[in-house]
């Protein structure tokens, strides 16, 4: 594993760091001796992250708020950086949420703006951070995605799909700079504790599920960095969720479909209460 040196302090960017598994990977990187540029909307818990992560692990942690919906919010994060001479040598795309509702009844300004941050954002992060690890010869890049990737979309949904784009596009990119020193990883985790369903309302959701299809993000984030830092180019993270990939692999998926209209009626009418 190659973590930061102390004569070349290496920096990571991390998306979505106030709480989940971009805080969990900020803490992960942290201890590993990285400086960090964190981003998220809410600047009081993304204060209250970094000013935790450097007591701990004594090192520079800068906030940067921001709103992913925004289309120029990428180029005025990196123009900051670029003022300041600090160069990002791993980039975390986490940043994420998914729409309470379908398609056909979520109103269009929040589906632009879920689409803005779900399938635009993190390529721009990648277009803005890549060339300069190619040229510096090092650099890691990894995007959160999802289980859900492997599976066929929820009636009315929009994130499989979504999460099946992160997947291919890392794959092409890992190509792309092959050799350069870079790698690029899409992790794939499956269900997770995080605030994610609690803001779909449907927080109980973890109760009314068997305790061995969830995993912690700590197990997530140190699975998936290993990964990166192996240049694999897609983890599933967790062996449960390794034997499901494999299952939605060779099952008709006709047969998946009907336990998910089964499974998301289920999820939407506790959401409704």
């Amino acid at each position: 594993m190659t973590d930061a040196s102390t004569s070349t302090r290496r920096t990571a960017l991390v998306t979505g760091a106030s709480a989940g598994i971009g805080e969990a990977f900020a803490e992960h990187l942290a201890a590993r001796g990285f400086d960090l540029v964190l981003t998220a909307r809410r600047l009081e818990v993304l204060r209250e992250v970094a000013e935790g992560i450097q007591r701990r692990h004594d090192v520079d942690c800068r906030v940067i708020p921001a709103d992913l919906a925004d289309p120029e919010a990428p180029r005025r994060i990196f123009y900051e950086l670029a003022r300041d001479e600090i160069e990002i040598d791993v980039l975390v795309n986490n940043a994420g949420h998914g729409l309470r509702e379908t398609l056909l009844t979520q109103d269009w300004r929040e589906v632009a703006d879920f689409m803005e941050v779900m399938s635009v954002a993190w390529l721009h992060f990648m277009q803005l951070a890549m060339p300069s690890m190619i040229e510096r010869g090092w650099g890691r890049v990894a995007n959160i995605a999802s289980l859900a990737a492997f599976a066929p979309e929820s009636p009315g949904s929009l994130y499989s799909g979504i999460k099946a784009q992160m997947v291919s596009t890392s794959r092409g990119m890992r190509n792309l700079v092959r050799g350069s020193g870079v790698h690029v990883t899409a992790i794939c985790p499956g269900y997770t504790h995080t605030e994610f369903h609690a803001r779909l309302g449907i927080a109980d959701l973890a109760q009314k599920m068997p305790k061995w299809m969830w995993q912690n993000r700590d197990e997530v984030v140190a699975e998936g960095w290993r990964a990166c830092e192996r240049n694999r180019p897609v983890v599933v993270t967790g062996a449960v969720n390794k034997i499901l990939r494999s299952v939605l692999a060779v099952t008709p998926t006709r047969l998946v479909e009907r336990q998910m209209l089964k499974s998301v009626a289920d999820v939407r009418s506790r959401g409704r209460g």
